[in-house]
C-alpha cells in the first residue's frame, strides 16, 4: 500500500514552532544582559552634571516627567476611550468567515476554489435601550474624577516641590550666615557634622529627581524663580472650601449614588434591539457567490424582559447600597468639619507668624541703625540682632509647612 506523502504548501506545524521566536532562557539573558548594561552606565549622585533650573522649567519637567502624572494621564485616556463605547456598541459589527476544508485522504492533491468559503455577516446591536442614559452618564463621571483626582495628584507634588526648594534655600542661607559669624560662635563644623550636611545634600538631589521623574542631573532650583507667597491672597480664600476639595467630597457621595442608582436600574424592564443579515455577502468555490442582501434576508429583532424581584435579592442589595450612602455622606460631614478645624488652626498659625514676622523685621532695622553708645553696647545690639535673625529662619522654616499646605489646598497662583 502506497503511503500518502505530505505536500511542501502545509506550513502549519512548522508555523506553530516559530512562532515564539526564542526559548524562555534566551529571552532571559537577553533582558538581564540589558539590565546589566543600564546598571553599568548608572552613575552616583555625585557623578551626575549639576544643572540649575528656574521654578517653571521644574514644572515643566515635572508635568511632562513624573510617573504618577504619567499613569493619571493614561487612565484618563483610557476612561475616554471607554465611555465612546457607550456610542461604538452601537455602530454595525461586520464579520468575516473564511475556512478550509478537505478530507485527510485529499491533502495529497491539489487544491481546488471548491475547498474554501467566505461569508460576511453584519449585526446591528442596539444594547439595553433603557440603560444607555445611565451608561453616558457614569462613563462622563469616571472620566471626570479621574481628571480631578490627577489634578489632586499634581498639587500634592507641587506642594512636596515647593517645600523641598523652600528649605534647601533656608539651608543654604543658614550656611552662610554661620561662615560669617566669629569662629567661636559657629555651630558643629566636625567631620561628622560635614557629612551629614553633603548626606542631606544627596538627599535633596534624591527628591527632587523623584518628583521630577528625571534622573539624569542633579536639579537645582533657584529659589529666586519661585512665586512669591502672599499670606493676604491665600487668607482671602480660607473663608470657602477649595474647589478641588469641593469637587472630591461631590464626587464621593455621586459615586456612592450612582452605585445606589444602578440598583434601581434593574427594576427597568430590558428591551434590546438589533438588526442582522445573515448572509451579507457568500462565497463558497466559485458556485454560491454574491451580496444577498434584500428584505427576506435581513431580520429585525426587537427583545423585551422584565423580571421580578421575587426573591428580594435587588430590593436587598438597594436597601445596603441606601445605608451605604448615608454612611458615606456622615464621613463627607465629619471630613468637613475637620478640614474647617484645620484650616481654621492654619489661619490662626499662619496670622501670628506674620504678626511676629513683622515686629521682628521692625526690630532688626532699628538694631542695624540705632547708635552705640560704647563697645559693650555695640557688641550687645550685635548678639541681639545675630539672634533675632537666627530665630527669623528658624520660624520661617516652621511656616513652610503652612505654606505648603495651602498651596495644596488652593494651588499656586
Amino acid at each position: 500500500m502506497v503511503q500518502p506523502r505530505m505536500k511542501p504548501y502545509i506550513p502549519f506545524l512548522a508555523l506553530a514552532m516559530l512562532i515564539p521566536g526564542c526559548s524562555l532562557d534566551q529571552r532571559i539573558d537577553r533582558v538581564s544582559a540589558e539590565i546589566e548594561r543600564v546598571y553599568a552606565q548608572t552613575q552616583l549622585w555625585e557623578q551626575l552634571p549639576e544643572r540649575t533650573i528656574s521654578w517653571q522649567q521644574a514644572l515643566s519637567i515635572l508635568r511632562r516627567e513624573n510617573p504618577v502624572l504619567q499613569a493619571a494621564d493614561d487612565r484618563i485616556e483610557h476612561l475616554e476611550r471607554s465611555s465612546l463605547s457607550v456610542y461604538t456598541d452601537m455602530i454595525p459589527g461586520v464579520s468575516i468567515y473564511s475556512y478550509f476544508t478537505k478530507s485527510i485522504e485529499g491533502l495529497t492533491q491539489s487544491l481546488a476554489t471548491d475547498d474554501f468559503k467566505t461569508q460576511v455577516n453584519v449585526n446591528f446591536y442596539i444594547p439595553t435601550i433603557t440603560r444607555i442614559p445611565y451608561r453616558v452618564y457614569s462613563a462622563k463621571a469616571e472620566v471626570y474624577a479621574a481628571v480631578k483626582s490627577r489634578e489632586g495628584s499634581e498639587r500634592d507634588l507641587i506642594s512636596k516641590l515647593y517645600q523641598l526648594v523652600r528649605r534647601r534655600d533656608l539651608a543654604e542661607r543658614r550656611h552662610a550666615r554661620e561662615l560669617r559669624k566669629p569662629a567661636d560662635t559657629r555651630t558643629d563644623t566636625s567631620p561628622i557634622a560635614l557629612a551629614t550636611e553633603k548626606n542631606e545634600q544627596r538627599e535633596y538631589w534624591k527628591e527632587v529627581s523623584k518628583i521630577l521623574g528625571d534622573y539624569s542631573a542633579r536639579w537645582n532650583i533657584l529659589p529666586e524663580s519661585l512665586p512669591k507667597f502672599s499670606w493676604n491672597h491665600y487668607r482671602r480664600k480660607l473663608d470657602r472650601l477649595s474647589p478641588l476639595v469641593v469637587c472630591q467630597h461631590a464626587m464621593k457621595l455621586e459615586q456612592a449614588r450612582l452605585a445606589q442608582y444602578g440598583i434601581v436600574m434593574e427594576y427597568l424592564p430590558t428591551i434590546n434591539t438589533n438588526l442582522y443579515s445573515p448572509s451579507l455577502f457568500s462565497s463558497s468555490g466559485g458556485t454560491y457567490t454574491g451580496t444577498f442582501l434584500d428584505t427576506e434576508d435581513t431580520t429585525l429583532n426587537l427583545n423585551f424582559s422584565y423580571r421580578l424581584d421575587t426573591k428580594l435579592n435587588t430590593w436587598n442589595r438597594y436597601q445596603d447600597n441606601k445605608a451605604r450612602y448615608e454612611q458615606v455622606r456622615k464621613e463627607v460631614l465629619a471630613s468637613l468639619l475637620d478640614y474647617k478645624q484645620k484650616m481654621h488652626l492654619l489661619r490662626q498659625s499662619m496670622d501670628e507668624y506674620y504678626t511676629w514676622r513683622s515686629f521682628i523685621m521692625k526690630r532688626i532695622d532699628y538694631m542695624q541703625h540705632a547708635p552705640a553708645d560704647s563697645p559693650e553696647t555695640f557688641l550687645e545690639q550685635k548678639r541681639e540682632l545675630d539672634s533675632m535673625q537666627d530665630e527669623l529662619l528658624r520660624q520661617e522654616e516652621k511656616a513652610i509647612e503652612s505654606e505648603a499646605a495651602l498651596i495644596q489646598a488652593y494651588d499656586f497662583r
